[in-house]
């Protein structure tokens, strides 16, 4: 399939693009990818061979994947998060230490305090804990 993009023709990988890979590994992915999602739950995970080049990722969700040097990627999403003690994903920087909950632009969306790091229990709860209600419950102490 020829598909243009910021005025730019590519010659799509039909195999690849337009699909669901989440979750999975071992892909053997070759071409241009255009908006595939290949998101996982481990962070950094090796998907792809690690000897993987000239492959082309287009608008595609490549969020916790490693992707070999010698890759072009192209308005993806490549965010890290990992789920944390509260049982919410939350993004991780180079450190793998939270930054914020993935879900942060709805607190600025909507004026709610936003979730922090120090605000994570110390050990794992036994139910998800509702970032928002919580952040609602904080609002109207505030006010």
């Amino acid at each position: 399939m020829i598909k243009i993009y910021n005025q730019t023709e590519y010659n799509l990988n039909d195999d690849y693009s337009f699909q669901d890979f989440t979750g999975r590994s071992n892909l053997e992915v070759s071409g241009i990818v255009y908006g595939s999602c290949f998101s996982q739950e481990i962070t950094d995970n090796h998907i792809f061979p690690d000897d993987m080049t000239g492959v082309i990722f287009i608008k595609c969700n490549l969020d916790n994947v490693f992707i070999p040097a010698g890759n072009i990627v192209i308005d993806c999403s490549q965010r890290r998060f990992f789920v944390q003690n509260d049982k919410n994903d939350w993004l991780i920087n180079e450190k793998n230490e939270p930054i914020m909950p993935v879900n942060h632009k709805y607190f600025t969306k909507f004026n709610l305090p936003m979730p922090l790091p120090e605000d994570i229990p110390k050990t794992k709860s036994d139910e998800p804990i509702d970032l928002i209600k919580v952040a609602e419950i904080k609002k109207l102490e505030i006010i």
